[in-house]
């Protein structure tokens, strides 16, 4: 079975339901919530995955251990998750509810990297540009890499603008190194 489906088909019941319910906000916050205790502990990935315990046993670990940190709707979704036993899918299914939930507010993601931390004020006036060109609210998400020495890598969706100072000094090498040398 694929399970890139599995993962949209969760997802996107979660959606409908979460938008019926009027708890969408809610929702999202605890996917990502789950999505970082995934990521973060690995324990929980471990009681996820593991085939010895017994589907009534995760359900009771779950609710003992999530009660108070999860709405009753994503308690239900992940009791649902664990009788159908597509528990393991867990990640999948959240990376696949937060672009729906991306897709259906009209946010489009963005990555700034930069080589130092960028502040709020230059974030703002990106985001307000980015806006202003993709017609979308934007979640710009930066990040730090040194190792671009200089300016900046901007990601939208799946289109990338590399305005890096490595970038270009990898340019100026390949146009060095292919440039013939006349006597």
């Amino acid at each position: 079975m694929n399970y890139s489906k599995i993962g949209v088909r969760y997802a996107k019941s979660l959606l409908h339901v979460a938008i019926e319910q009027k708890q969408l906000e809610e929702v999202k916050k605890d996917m990502l919530f789950l999505d970082s205790l995934v990521v973060s502990v690995p324990e929980f990935t471990q009681i996820i995955n593991s085939p010895v315990i017994k589907p009534s046993e995760k359900q009771t670990i779950f609710k003992a251990a999530l009660a108070n940190d999860l709405s009753a709707l994503s308690l239900q979704f992940i009791n649902l998750l664990i009788l159908n036993r597509r528990e393991s899918r867990l990640r999948d299914i959240v990376r696949n509810f937060v672009d729906q939930y991306r897709e259906y507010k009209g946010i489009l993601p963005a990555t700034l990297t930069t080589p130092v931390e960028v502040d709020e004020t230059i974030r703002k006036k990106i985001t307000e540009l980015l806006q202003k060109k993709y017609e979308k609210n934007i979640e710009l998400s930066p990040k730090v890499d040194p190792s671009i020495l200089g300016g900046f890598i901007l990601q939208i969706s799946d289109l990338q603008y590399d305005s890096s100072v490595q970038t270009n000094l990898k340019k100026i090498r390949q146009e060095l190194i292919n440039t013939p040398i006349d006597n």
